[in-house]
């Protein structure tokens, strides 16, 4: 999907609203998880899958399906798809003063518990939500 978004962006479909502009958007259903950490696990999936995207060669898979050959197509894929790029991103965070442990970072901040001390309760509530 991000392969084909990046793909997208840098080769836009010619249509008559104008330039490709998509919108993007999360959907979850949280029923044995935190909702926070569920949605920050998330986006750490969305930007390294995109990260991936960006790394293809895009050479090499346009000419692999110019000339209709899959393996060699799934090869150029794999290849971008198959690197780590939990360092990359760690280094972007960390540049753009986040932290490195989204996750950890998280649960050391007890940002839910303060949260919930602060928050009456209303009504008989299901689940963690």
């Amino acid at each position: 999907m991000f392969n084909e978004l990046v793909e997208a962006e840098l080769h836009p479909p010619r249509h008559p609203e104008g330039e490709f502009r998509p919108s993007y958007m999360i959907d979850q259903s949280h029923n044995v998880t935190d909702p926070i950490e569920s949605m920050l696990s998330s986006a750490e999936a969305i930007a390294g899958s995109f990260a991936k995207a960006l790394l293809v060669d895009r050479e090499a898979l346009h000419l692999a399906q110019e000339a209709n050959d899959t393996m060699m197509a799934f090869q150029a894929l794999r290849r971008a798809y198959n690197v780590d790029v939990a360092p990359i991103l760690a280094k972007a965070r960390v540049e753009a003063g986040g932290a490195i442990d989204v996750l950890a970072t998280y649960r050391e901040s007890r940002w839910r518990e303060r949260k919930a001390q602060e928050r009456r309760p209303v009504g008989l509530g299901a689940g963690i939500v």
